[in-house]
């Protein structure tokens, strides 16, 4: 699984015009990123995207680029660990309760 996350690249939609962030494209690495491969932030109301058609910027209209083109392994969020490292602890202090 490890693997898989790494070969994945996440990019940010960002308007020129007016700096809203539609939401992400999310690809793999090596190879070119699509507008087909567009995910809209939760409660994105801009038009539906298909192939053939132009990302534009929900609020505004206007152009959009890509921003913060990074591995989807950096953007996992760190307190995975953490919270499975608090469980242990709590385990053993509810065995030195007991």
């Amino acid at each position: 699984m490890a693997t898989e996350m790494i070969n994945k690249v996440v990019a940010d939609v960002k308007c020129y015009f007016c700096g809203h962030v539609s939401g992400q494209i999310v690809g793999k690495r090596h190879e070119p990123l699509r507008v087909t491969n567009f995910v809209p932030r939760p409660g994105y109301t801009g038009p539906e995207v298909k192939q053939g058609t132009r990302l534009r910027c929900e609020r505004c209209q206007g152009p959009v680029f890509l921003e913060d083109a990074t591995g989807a392994m950096q953007t996992r969020p760190a307190g995975g660990r953490k919270t499975e490292a608090r469980g242990k602890s709590a385990e053993r202090r509810g065995s030195r309760a007991a």
